[in-house]
Order: structure tokens, then sequence, then C-alpha cells
């Protein structure tokens, strides 16, 4: 008889966004769902569909189901519209396919809002345990009106989803933090850190990306939306030496708002703006830079920031959010307060001009970054899911 702890799983992964849709939460689920196949389970995952995304696909042995989700206007920022419809659509993937994903023995949701509804649906008809997964955005986001901390109604159902879970799982220490102060949680949450799969180091090719020798790269990475802070970031490379160049990867609604910023900072020709960039390309960037700056009002975790860990860059980051669990100050990286742009700047400076304590700031990240391999944090789902099952 094979022990229970050896066999292999069913998971089905609920994520209304997963890449090439969203930002890093998809991210997350997306190596989590690889790392869990490549480990001998079987994983489906159904989110979101966008133009030119097939509605099923093997994706590096993972079955990746894409329903209707209308109302998009691109695929870095979800709308209402869109968040309704996938719970609609995926609702009735659930219903008309009930017999072929009877198999299912674990479901885990990612994102209390707006994922979480449709996890609750799909563990009464499975009847399958169901552990969800917070991320930040869908807890709190201090940049938006319509996060749900602000409303009464969102609360009671982002305590009514995380209650009903059979287990929940926070991103980050600051994730759990902020769950527990804004609602009325009656579950034990487990802090589990995004797993990283550390990707094949390379010699940086600054030629090859178009990049010049004898300059200093600043690199951010994320979407362009408020909760990011490039606008502070930008304001912050005006009076930098002219030797510090920003490079800025990723497409959203602020791009017009943040080139205008650049020139009005007098760095018009010192940032630019990559747009949309896979991950593998950002891999080949991070390599090449001299220093990751993560701007953000807050943050879930910051998968990101791990990248920039494993190439070696010092960091430069907010002190408030998830990245914390990762950054150091003083160690690492140094910490600033958001929205500081006075204090992003003269931590900026500190990189530029002490080369050796930057470069030992990212020796330490190298090493530091190794408590978040895949393949640890991968077993700590999978134990956890054992769990569910027996109890």
């Amino acid at each position: 008889m094979p022990d229970p702890a050896e066999k292999r799983l069913h998971i089905l992964v609920l994520c209304y966004e997963y890449p090439p849709i969203g930002g890093g939460g998809g991210v997350g689920a997306q190596q989590y769902a690889e790392a869990w196949a490549q480990a001998g389970h079987d994983v489906t995952v159904l989110t979101s569909r966008d133009k030119g995304l097939e509605k099923r696909e093997r994706v590096r042995g993972v079955d990746v189901i894409r329903v209707t989700a209308v109302g998009k206007k691109n695929r870095a920022t979800a709308t209402n519209l869109s968040m309704l419809c996938y719970l609609v659509s995926g609702t009735a993937y659930l219903l008309f396919h009930l017999r072929e994903l009877r198999k299912t023995e674990v479901i885990n949701t990612h994102f209390s809002i707006p994922t979480g509804p449709l996890g609750m649906v799909a563990r009464m008809l499975l009847s399958a345990p169901n552990v969800l997964t917070i991320i930040g955005g869908d807890i709190y986001d201090p940049t938006k009106r319509s996060s749900p901390h602000r409303s009464a109604t969102l609360r009671f159902c982002n305590s009514a989803i995380i209650n009903s879970a059979s287990a929940v799982v926070a991103i980050s220490s600051d994730t759990k933090k902020r769950a527990q102060e804004h609602y009325d949680i009656r579950k034990e949450i487990t802090v589990i850190n995004y797993g990283f799969n550390p990707p094949e180091r390379s010699a940086p090719d600054r030629a090859g990306l178009g990049l010049s020798d004898g300059k200093y790269y600043l690199i951010g990475v994320g979407r362009l939306v408020k909760r990011k802070g490039f606008d502070h970031l930008i304001a912050a490379m005006k009076g930098l030496p002219d030797d510090i160049h920003l490079l800025l990867i990723g497409d959203g609604p602020l791009e017009p708002e943040l080139r205008d910023a650049a020139v009005n900072a007098d760095a018009g020709q010192r940032v630019f703006f990559l747009g949309y960039q896979t991950r593998e390309r950002i891999w080949e960037y991070l390599q090449a830079a001299d220093c990751f700056v993560l701007s953000s009002h807050h943050e879930g975790l910051g998968i990101v920031v791990q990248e920039a860990m494993c190439a070696g860059l010092p960091v430069v980051a907010t002190n408030n959010g998830g990245q914390v669990d990762l950054i150091r100050d003083g160690r690492n990286g140094i910490l600033v307060n958001p929205l500081d742009t006075g204090a992003l700047a003269a931590a900026i400076r500190t990189m530029h001009a002490d080369r050796e304590r930057a470069a030992e700031m990212g020796r330490n990240n190298e090493e530091d970054i190794r408590r978040c391999y895949m393949e640890t944090n991968r077993e700590e789902y999978i134990r956890l899911f054992r769990r569910e099952l027996a109890t």
C-alpha cells in the first residue's frame, strides 16, 4: 500500500489572473502550480482568458483552463467587470465539468477577492478542502479608495471568505497582520513566502540590451499603477548624478503621466520605459543593472524583489509591506518610508557612492534568498494540503 505522504495529489488552482495576465500574484500562483507539477502532482489551473490566449493548453506540466472575462483594458490590469465575469464563467465551468473535476483532492484559491467566492463554490461542488492564499491587494491597498479594508461590505465579505476556507496562507507577515487588523478572522493564518525558482545565471549583456557601459542603472519592475510609487522614484531622479539612469519595466494606465513626470524632473533622457517584458527578459535586465528599487506604497511581498536578490543586486525599498520579510536594512538593502522622495534619493546616492558596501549587500542577497527556494516552500504547501485531507 503506497505511503499517503508520497501519494500524488490532484490540485485545482483558482486564480483570476495567471501569466501572461496580471502581476505578481498571478506569477506566484504560476510558480507554485508549475513546482507542484514538476514534483509529480496533477495540477489544473482555472483562470481568466484574454485575446490571443488559448482556452486550454498544457504549460510546463500544468493544465491551464481559461474562461471568459470581458472588460479588461489590458493584460496588466483587471476591472470590476472582468473580475465579476470570471466568477460567473468560472462557476459555469465548474458546473458543466463536474465529472472531469471530481478527481480534485484539494483546491488552492489565490486572492480572497475576487477569486475567493469561486473557491467557496468549488469546495461545495467538489467536496474538497479549499486552501486560500491571501496576497496583499485583496486585503489591503492604501492607494485605492476601493480597497476592501475601506468598505464595510467588502470587510464583511472578506471575513466570510477567509473564515470559510479550510486553511489560510498569507504570503508575508505583513499580509497576515493586515488581515488580522482589518477583518474578523477566526482562522489560523500560516505565513508561507512565495517560493522562488532561481534562474540560471549568465554573464550580464549590457550591449545586447542596448545599455551603455559607464552608466549606473537603477531598475524598477511592476505595473504602472499608483501603488507602485514610480512617480516618487522618478521624482527622486531630479538632482541625482547624470550617470544614474532608471529602467522601468511594466505597462499600465499611468505610463503617459509617468513620462511627463520624467520630463518635469529633468530626467526625460535618463528614464527608460521598457514596457511589458517576459520573466526571462526581466532576469536579463536585472543581471545587467546596478541597483534594484522598490518604491511601492505597499507590497504583499514582491516576487521581483526575490529575483533582484538572486541577481546579486543591492536593494532600495520602502518599509511598508511584505518586502520587510526579505530585506534587512543595512544588511542586504536600505529601507525608506513610502512617499519620502528625499529619503529614496538619499538611499540611491548611498548605493551609487559606496560601491563596495552595495556589492556586499548584493552578496548577502544571493545568500539570503536561498531560504525562499521553491523546493522548500512548495513542500510546506503540500504538507498543509495533506493535513487538510487528513482532517
